[in-house]
């Protein structure tokens, strides 16, 4: 039995410690939030009770029988502790939703101390009304003073009998009122959770909110309705009830604060926290087992034997340490290194974003990581947008519209100098006339993340709030700075990867639009006995701006056709085929060739801008006549080569495609005879330049062509080809290149 009683005597004060030390804990993590003053008096008051439990526990033996325990100041001042129901009661008005707040006058709130100061008054002051009565007392005697001490005497006697009356039932009165605050305060606490909307914030307040619920409750079960109702509990249901109160109420406080960061405590805290209790626990099982360990030595030899004590308190000593240290281990594993710790929470979030490449399931992984480690409510971004090479504003859940912010604003400036977090009420000076300020009002931001490479700002966060109403603190702020060099990092790698996809789709797209290029090119050249055509098309790029074309008539008339469109790649090819089309259209009707190329120059000219323009010259080539009628809208002369060795160039039509409106263009005739050979080409070949920017130039192409006359046109183009190379080596080359070649074969009798 003495062992038993010695177990519930350090379990109370190791109870009473924690809680002390919890009021202390939360009260030195934020004094000036008026939550945790509050948080940290209710506790205050409630370790104060298994205190004086385990304080009357050892002095309860020592006092006399003449001088009952019940009437001692130690019994009487256990009544300090019943402040914990109004302590709590004024907790559950403002946690989890602030009633106070809205008080008009916010003073009055410490009414609700008044009952249980005078039951302290009333228990101190009249535990024992004979001693009081026999201090009034005043003797028979003359003079003005007995004519008023005797009547104020008996005034008084009626007020200690009035008081004493009121002892005799004060225990069921103050118990009723206890239920009472009791009954009241969990309605308010379970209504203010009924109203709170954030999850993360619903899951911290659940476990306090139902420990501290069912710690009252259970007290109440174990003394207050014994009281009211004048049964009895037996004393061991009592101390298990007691305890098991200690144990759900503290460990809620507890395990809120370490696991969930009720009251925003911070990290050193909590694990300070941690620690002390893994301590005191160790320390109580370690006075029980030294002292167990003494009578048990004792009854062994029969007498003390200090050598013995002395040894086994030393082995203990030594134990002590490494078992604590692993204990503490276990309670910071299991409690502490979890999404609320920092250090933990930036390995997590390191390990998932180095796999993270999408853009949006990256900034998901950011705000939610966020929303769980601060408890922000909500988080914004606002990061460089390639697409209109601006800053903006990103849409959200509650902003839908995405809001482009320019460079220049004041406010963005300001941000693009911070090299750490910093709260938006800072930046006051920045946010005159900025249209960013008032974007970040309307989404009630508080806080500024920039997001700055070595060179530049790729954008920010904006936080709100917290749910849980507590500004951002040091640690908050570290813990973003560390966490913004990894966002500036993986965010450059998510962007640098999307780069990349994109780059991959495009170069699909373009490989697919040569493909369809090359498809719209003729798959063979037209040849006959008297005559060979062969062409060929080298794209700077994927896809060009030059085409050729061979359009062959019932007439027997080849329509031929080289063009080369202003700029390169996409752009280029889109205006050619448009030219392509019309082409074949206009040679269906047999239209005029300086019809023709009126009616493509005024469609260019009205569809596209001035700057697209096209270089273009069309011929038809008359087999049967061997005769070739031709306009040249701007292109490079073609070279018309006789068996002879002599040229001409082919110049006759008027100006290029797309420049202006109401161009009028003329026709040529060239007859062509046997060995005669006509070559077209690009300024892609006369436009090819060397290493001291010397261009190959026409000069070039007219002696090669004249030099190499002889030669099949499939291999005079692959010639000049591979001398241009050796002239210019630039790859790719710097523009398109094509070369159509016309060689007579044989001639034919004209009619």
């Amino acid at each position: 039995m003495e062992i038993v009683q010695s177990i519930i005597t350090a379990v109370y004060f190791i109870f009473g410690g924690i809680l002390l030390f919890l009021a202390g804990s939360i009260v030195r993590g934020r004094l000036s939030v008026r939550l945790n003053r509050i948080t940290g008096l209710m506790l205050f008051f409630a370790a104060l009770g298994p205190i004086f439990l385990a304080m009357g526990q050892i002095v309860k033996p020592n006092i006399s029988a003449a001088a009952p325990f019940e009437e001692s100041i130690i019994y009487n001042l256990l009544y300090i502790w019943e402040l914990f129901f109004p302590s709590f009661l004024l907790f559950s008005l403002i946690f989890p939703v602030d009633r106070l707040s809205t008080l008009h006058f916010p003073k009055l709130k410490y009414l609700i101390f008044f009952p249980h100061i005078f039951h302290i008054l009333l228990v101190v002051v009249f535990n024992n009304p004979e001693k009081v009565l026999n201090l009034l007392e005043v003797g028979p005697g003359e003079g003005f003073l007995s004519l008023i001490l005797q009547p104020l005497s008996y005034v008084m006697k009626f007020v200690v009998l009035g008081f004493s009356l009121l002892l005799s039932s004060q225990k069921s009165l103050f118990s009723i009122i206890n239920l009472f605050y009791i009954g009241l305060a969990v309605y308010f606490i379970l209504r203010g959770r009924a109203q709170i909307t954030n999850r993360q914030l619903r899951n911290q307040s659940a476990i306090i909110i139902w420990g501290i619920s069912i710690a009252t409750g259970l007290y109440a079960i174990a003394f207050l309705l014994p009281e009211i109702f004048s049964y009895e509990t037996p004393d061991y249901i009592q101390t298990l009830i007691v305890i098991a109160a200690l144990v759900i109420g503290g460990g809620a406080v507890g395990w809120s604060i370490i696991r969930h960061q009720f009251l925003d405590v911070s990290v050193i805290v909590r694990q300070s926290l941690a620690y002390t209790i893994s301590s005191g626990i160790l320390v109580g099982l370690y006075i029980l087992l030294v002292d167990q360990a003494d009578k048990i030595i004792t009854s062994f030899f029969g007498a003390k034997t200090t050598i013995v004590n002395i040894a086994f308190i030393v082995v203990a000593l030594i134990l002590f340490q490494p078992i604590n240290q692993q204990l503490d281990n276990l309670i910071k594993r299991l409690f502490v290194r979890n999404r609320t710790d920092y250090r933990n929470i930036m390995e997590l979030l390191s390990r998932r974003l180095i796999s993270i490449f999408n853009p949006e399931q990256l900034r998901s992984m950011i705000e939610k990581t966020l929303i769980s480690a601060l408890l922000v409510d909500r988080v914004y971004f606002a990061l460089f947008d390639d697409k209109v090479q601006e800053y903006a504003l990103l849409p959200s859940d509650d902003f839908r519209e995405k809001i482009v912010i320019n460079r220049d604003d004041l406010l963005l400036r300001g941000i693009g100098q911070l090299e750490s977090p910093v709260l938006l009420d800072r930046l006051s000076v920045y946010r005159t006339g900025s249209t960013l300020s008032q974007e970040l009002e309307k989404r009630k931001t508080q806080l500024i993340l920039p997001l700055k490479d070595s060179e530049h700002l790729l954008g920010f966060l904006a936080l709100t709030e917290k749910a849980s109403g507590f500004r951002y603190n040091a640690e908050d702020i570290t813990m973003l700075g560390v966490m913004s060099n990894q966002l500036v990092t993986v965010l450059t790698n998510a962007r640098l990867y999307a780069d990349s996809l994109e780059k991959q789709r495009l170069d699909e797209e373009l490989t697919m639009a040569r493909q369809i290029q090359l498809d719209l090119l003729p798959k063979s050249a037209p040849c006959a006995e008297s005559f060979v055509i062969s062409a060929r098309s080298l794209p700077s790029r994927t896809i060009g701006g030059d085409f050729y074309d061979f359009i062959p008539r019932g007439d027997g008339i080849i329509s031929m056709v080289i063009a080369d469109a202003s700029g390169k790649g996409m752009p280029a090819a889109l205006l050619v085929t448009q030219i392509q089309a019309m082409l074949r259209s206009e040679t269906a009707n047999n239209t005029e060739i300086a019809r023709i190329l009126q009616n493509i120059n005024g469609y260019i000219v009205e569809s596209t801008s001035s700057e697209k323009f096209v270089t273009l010259f069309y011929g038809e080539f008359d087999q049967k006549n061997q005769r070739f009628r031709y306009a040249n809208a701007g292109h490079n002369y073609p070279i018309l080569v006789r068996s002879d060795g002599t040229h001409e160039s082919l110049s006759q039509g008027g100006i290029l495609i797309g420049a202006f409106g109401g161009a009028i263009y003329q026709e040529a005739i060239v007859d062509l005879h046997q060995d005669d050979l006509l070559f077209m080409y690009t300024d892609g070949l006369s436009e090819a330049q060397n290493q001291v920017e010397e261009e190959y130039g026409e000069g070039r192409i007219i002696d090669y062509v004249l030099k190499n006359r002889h030669l099949p046109p499939e291999l005079l183009i692959d010639g000049i080809l591979q001398d241009m190379h050796k002239f210019d080596q630039t790859e790719p080359p710097r523009d398109d290149t094509t070369l159509v070649v016309l060689k007579i074969l044989k001639g034919n009798n004209r009619q």
